[in-house]
């Protein structure tokens, strides 16, 4: 919509003094309800309108009465639709209402008269008033004086709702800061857990405080069946057949919105519970355990927010509880052997048992354990479609304290990775969860770096860790080694550094821990980094798998096959 006339100045004191006056009053409030009131009424006590309203856009064609004086047949907050958009004057006698249907019921309702609110040619809403007392003609100064205040009126509509979008945007900030802030604390909470009884309780609590519900019930799966690990329903038990139903679930679900999504009987009996929602536990986006719970006491119901964050929870919680199982099946079947064999088991158990192919990228990785077990670590988790998180870590000690507190990590690492956040503030939050739930003589030196397939670069973090080398295809070598201090010796004070590095086809990166660095042979002599460099320039024109085959036979060649002193771990990228 737009004037077709010129907007000329009002000429005399007398007329521009209630402009000064009515800009003055609406500017010195973002109280978009006082702001209306005022275009109102100033319009209709300045020019003797009978009646008025405002409309303004919310989205589309859809238009919302904002404000309403004198008029009975519609009532504020009604919506709308207005399309096609006529270009507005000042008499809505001039407009064909064959042609824009929508006049009939604004005319039906007494209004004569309607102006356009634009602001930089965008449309934000239409001043529509009744007639004048007496029927009045505008006098030229009157329709001067009617469209600069209708211009001015637009000006501080737009500045209000560009303030109401800013508070909305910081609310939602706030929000997400603090879900973000109480998954990192449950996080620590689950991370400093190691019994499967503890970490349900502080689930529950956790669900119970955070969404005021008295009614839940979490399942996970064990081998072919479902077992309930936690219950608070009016019924003893739940049948295997309802749960292992529910248990394909792949996303949060809102009963009522999802009729048709299980089985007759699964739906029957979530009625018959009261189950609001449905939260799946997964980890590698499959579904391990499921949370169902109930309507909230105060009766509000689940928006999208409440399901993100229990999704989260519920991911992270799946994770300890894995870690957990996992920790205790190992301990029943060995039956309390000795500390390092058990140790080893978990470790194992932690590393990928295979990386994903990426086209036009070769990556390798292996490592090898000492006879004490360590903490050595690597892993590879895919993002989306073209991330790769890459991780390299070394845990100070040997035994089981090591591969615990490994993973630990590997659960912070895996929890952390789906959420919207920098390398660099991810790995601050990883090193104050280690310091916060470990002794001082407990650290572990870390790198990442996330993998983009599509930019062709490579975002990291180095933690402490020896600098992995950086071959370019023009023979030049550079280290990895922009970051910070090491995991678990200080809280975060200074904020991490990272680096992007853009790869180019047969530029290598070569990731490392010390057993490589620091393997010794007979005569306590280290292999060193010189040589490492080395067997890298040789090797570089081979495949990815062959350069890390090079370096680990010429590690084992020159230690002492009989006296390994530390673990060899070994991870090669190659782009083709």
């Amino acid at each position: 919509m737009s004037l077709s006339s010129t907007t000329t100045k009002p000429s005399s004191p007398f007329e521009l003094q209630p402009l000064v006056e009515f800009t003055r009053t609406i500017n010195s409030s973002f109280d978009i309800d006082f702001i209306l009131n005022n275009i109102l009424f100033t319009l209709m006590g300045k020019l003797r309108f009978t009646r008025g309203m405002i409309l303004l856009r919310e989205d589309g064609d859809n238009f919302r009465v904002a404000k309403v004086k004198g008029i009975h047949e519609i009532k504020e907050n009604e919506y709308l639709k207005i399309s096609p958009e006529p270009d507005l004057e000042i008499t809505v006698s001039s407009i064909d209402d064959k042609q824009f249907p929508w006049l009939t019921s604004i005319c039906g309702s007494g209004i004569t008269h309607m102006l356009d609110l634009t602001v930089r040619n965008k449309l934000i809403g239409i001043v529509c008033l009744g007639k004048r007392y007496g029927d009045k003609e505008f006098s030229p100064s009157e329709e001067i004086f009617f469209r600069s205040l209708v211009n001015i009126s637009a000006t501080a509509i737009e500045k209000t709702s560009i303030l109401e979008e800013l508070k909305t945007a910081n609310r939602n900030l706030d929000s997400r800061i603090q879900e973000l802030n109480t998954l990192f604390e449950m996080s620590k909470e689950f991370g400093a857990v190691i019994q499967r009884d503890q970490l349900v309780k502080v689930l529950v609590f956790s669900l119970l405080g955070h969404l005021g519900t008295n009614r839940y019930l979490i399942a996970v799966k064990n081998n072919d069946s479902a077992e309930v690990i936690a219950s608070r329903l009016p019924v003893k038990e739940v049948k295997q057949s309802v749960l292992l139903d529910l248990l394909i679930c792949e996303k949060p679900e809102i009963v009522a919105d999802n009729k048709d999504l299980f089985e007759p009987d699964t739906h029957r009996c979530l009625n018959e519970y009261d189950i609001a929602i449905i939260v799946p536990m997964t980890i590698q986006g499959i579904t391990r355990g499921v949370m169902l719970l109930g309507k909230r006491m105060a009766g509000v119901p689940y928006s999208v927010k409440d399901l993100e964050f229990l999704s989260s929870l519920g991911n992270l919680a799946m994770i300890s509880l894995e870690n957990i199982r996992l920790f205790e099946e190992t301990l029943e079947k060995q039956r309390l052997e000795e500390e390092l064999k058990i140790a080893h088991e978990i470790q194992r158990g932690l590393l990928p048992k295979s990386l994903p192919g990426i086209e036009n990228y070769q990556i390798a990785a292996k490592t090898i354990a000492s006879k004490q077990v360590g903490g050595d670590y690597f892993d590879m988790v895919q993002l989306d479609d073209h991330r790769y998180l890459l991780v390299i870590a070394d845990v100070a000690g040997k035994g089981t304290p090591a591969a615990l507190l490994m993973s630990n990590l590997q659960a912070t690492i895996r929890a952390l990775a789906p959420l919207d956040i920098t390398i660099a503030d991810a790995t601050a939050r990883v090193n104050d969860l280690i310091y916060d739930n470990t002794s001082a003589d407990k650290f572990i030196t870390f790198f990442w770096a996330i993998l983009d397939t599509k930019e062709n670069t490579l975002k990291y973090v180095n933690a402490g860790h020896n600098p992995p080398y950086y071959l370019k295809a023009d023979s030049t070598v550079h280290r990895l080694d922009k970051g910070g201090m090491i995991l678990g010796v200080l809280k975060s004070v200074v904020t991490y550094e990272h680096e992007v590095i853009s790869l180019q086809p047969g530029d290598i990166v070569v990731m490392f821990t010390d057993g490589i660095s620091e393997a010794m042979n007979s005569q306590n002599e280290e292999f060193g980094e010189e040589e490492l460099e080395k067997i890298l320039r040789t090797h570089a024109p081979e495949p990815a798998k062959s350069i890390l085959d090079r370096v680990i036979q010429s590690v084992q060649e020159y230690a002492d096959p009989t006296n390994q002193s530390d673990d060899i771990t070994a991870l090669v990228l190659k782009t083709m």
